[in-house]
């Protein structure tokens, strides 16, 4: 009997979650619903929005200054491609990430970075120390 209100508190537990999750998603802005959509596509599953920054400009008085020059040296345009644009950042926690601590689970705090609705770089920050969006720990 015991074994049965503890699989039904379980399980009642688990959709409680995924049902605030599904809601908390489900209420992005569109420049979070794409930076999400991204993210879907390169494999990762989505946890939660942590939020957003910006916009603000990279200039070339900036650019290696950190936190830019942190971010851009992982990304796969030059730094010059960045400048000038008005960039805003979407924060996430995924899953199912290369830097996850065991087989995929453990989450990840990943940044997409934009410029008006459109992705034009992510990276992945573990331990502080900032990756390539998929890259693994060696």
């Amino acid at each position: 009997m015991k074994t049965k209100v503890s699989l039904v508190l379980f399980f009642s537990l688990v959709v409680l979650v995924l049902g605030i999750r599904w809601f908390h998603l489900s209420s992005l802005s569109e420049s979070s619903s794409t930076a999400m959509s991204y993210l879907q596509d390169e494999g990762l599953f989505v946890l939660y929005h942590e939020g957003e920054f910006g916009p603000y400009k990279i200039t070339k008085n900036n650019v290696n200054e950190k936190p830019y020059r942190n971010y851009l040296s992982v990304q796969q345009y030059s730094q010059e491609f960045y400048m000038g644009k008005e960039i805003h950042h979407e924060f996430f926690y995924v899953s199912n990430h290369p830097l996850s601590d065991v087989y995929g689970f453990g989450r990840i705090l990943v940044t997409v970075i934009m410029t008006d609705e459109e992705v034009i770089g992510a990276f992945s920050v573990k331990n502080g120390n900032v990756y390539p969006l998929l890259e693994e720990v060696k």
